[in-house]
């Protein structure tokens, strides 16, 4: 019986022997071959996307136009996304290097904050901080709440702004502009004379030396007769006509283009040009022009006729200018600038 237990034993080590040289000869080989042992990692998960919301800034370029960006702006748990907008328009550091590829700038004065906001019934009570009004010129002042203004009524909650400074909702700025009522979208990037007249807005683009372009609202002057209402056919002829000289913008369209008709049918715009049209051969260029016409008709159209697509017509028949644009209609974009 002792025997047996020696024997027994003497197999046991044997087994545990044999095994240890196993796995020691296969990791070697593991190690030889360059191969790497399986190790269990913590695997970190990427932001969730809930966390970001697509949101249209309206910041402002070199001449001093507001261009409109949308951004994916970070929407902090149980704090407001227009606040969060707001804050993305402060001039600060980090929010200069968001924009400087794109040769923009945050408009909101350095070390202004947003001590409170309250949006009901369509209009948003913005309170902001002395250092709001901290700005040279009378154009700076336009500038600056017409671009909290059109930032806030980006949200589909608000139609109106009342600008208030510690907690006060004072009757004018620094440079005289009334503030004393609730202010609603009017005459972005105005290029007119000023006076009583009908006005369109139209899409031109903007450059940074001629390496990253991005679309600019104008509202334009339109000349109409009295009593008369101002037509698709008058919007698109006043952008065709392109930006002024001094502007710093430009178009892509040809000036020469002639709009023979424009018909809207199950959500379609179909635009029939004149044969000029089909003298642009650069599928890029095309593209830039689509759009111009595009956005121009969505501004036009705003929530009265449903416009999702266009096609764009040459006497009457569809053309494409390439890969691009191959198919017919092209969607309307959803934001004019994005980043």
């Amino acid at each position: 019986m002792r025997r047996k237990k020696v024997i027994a034993l003497i197999l046991s080590a044997c087994l545990v022997l044999s095994l240890v040289v196993w796995k020691g000869t296969s990791m070697l080989k593991t190690f030889l071959n360059g191969e790497k042992q399986q190790v269990p990692t913590l695997i970190e998960s990427p932001e969730d996307d809930q966390s970001l919301r697509n949101t249209v800034l309206y910041y402002k370029d070199d001449k001093g136009y507001l261009v409109p960006v949308m951004r994916k702006i970070p929407w902090p748990e149980g704090r407001g996304i227009a606040k969060a907008s707001m804050r993305a328009l402060v001039d600060n550091t980090a929010n200069r290097s968001d924009m400087e590829t794109l040769g923009l700038a945050p408009i909101l004065p350095a070390n202004t904050e947003i001590i409170g906001m309250s949006i009901n019934n369509g209009l948003c009570k913005v309170n902001l901080t002395e250092e709001f009004q901290n700005y040279g010129s009378k154009e700076e002042e336009m500038a600056i709440v017409k671009s909290v203004v059109y930032t806030l009524t980006e949200f589909p909650t608000v139609e109106e702004v009342q600008i208030m400074i510690e907690g006060e909702s004072p009757n004018a700025l620094t440079y005289g502009l009334d503030v004393s009522r609730p202010l609603a979208r009017k005459d972005i990037n105005y290029s007119g004379s000023g006076e009583d007249k009908s006005k369109v807005i139209v899409y031109y683009q903007g450059t940074v030396n001629g390496m990253e372009n991005y679309f600019v609202p104008v509202t334009k002057d339109v000349e109409i007769a009295e009593n008369e209402s101002v037509t698709v056919i008058r919007t698109l002829e006043t952008l065709i006509e392109g930006p002024s000289d001094e502007s710093g913008l430009f178009s892509v369209i040809p000036s020469s283009l002639q709009i023979r008709n424009v018909d809207v049918l199950d959500g379609v715009a179909y635009i029939d040009f004149s044969e000029e049209i089909k003298e642009i051969e650069d599928e890029s260029i095309a593209q830039d022009m689509i759009k111009s016409i595009a956005l121009t008709l969505k501004e036009y159209y705003k929530n009265d006729v449903l416009v999702e697509k266009v096609s764009i017509m040459a006497n009457g028949k569809e053309i494409d200018f390439g890969e691009g644009t191959k198919e017919e209609p092209i969607a309307v974009p959803t934001f004019a600038n994005e980043y």
